[in-house]
């Protein structure tokens, strides 16, 4: 299972809809059946199936397969003990120095995968197909 996660800080609609343009695609592109959590955001995804927020992410995170998730330190150092493939995309809304300075940071460790581009999610996901993630 695919969990997308945006947090409760700022909308990410671009993510969003990225997501739901590749769930609903054809091919090895496709995202198949993501749960998607859209926080305030505007963009009410087509497939999958997704809610705004829920007071306890954990069960979402320990059953994904695969995690998609904005640049929040919070949600990142919750993710990270898991050991799951975490693709990290920056929400351009919200993004502080600092988080990009941890980003770069766990992806040189080798504990997630970066994008920093939504565009770039495809090549992202086709990465997290063979990545095996580093232990924190």
């Amino acid at each position: 299972m695919i969990f997308v996660t945006v947090g409760s800080v700022a909308p990410f609609d671009e993510l969003i809809e990225k997501v739901d343009l590749l769930a609903g695609a054809q091919g090895e592109t496709r995202i198949k059946d993501p749960i998607i959590q859209i926080g305030n955001g505007k963009y009410i995804p087509q497939n999958g199936r997704w809610f705004r927020f829920e007071t306890d992410l954990s069960r979402y995170y320990r059953d994904a397969d695969l995690i998609i998730t904005h640049n929040g330190a919070g949600t990142l150092f919750e993710i990270l003990p898991l050991g799951k493939k975490v693709i990290v995309v920056p929400n351009p809304n919200t993004v502080q120095l600092e988080n990009i300075d941890i980003v770069i940071k766990l992806a040189k460790e080798g504990h997630i995968i970066p994008c920093f581009k939504v565009e770039a999610l495809e090549g992202a996901l086709k990465k997290a197909e063979k990545w095996i993630p580093v232990p924190y």
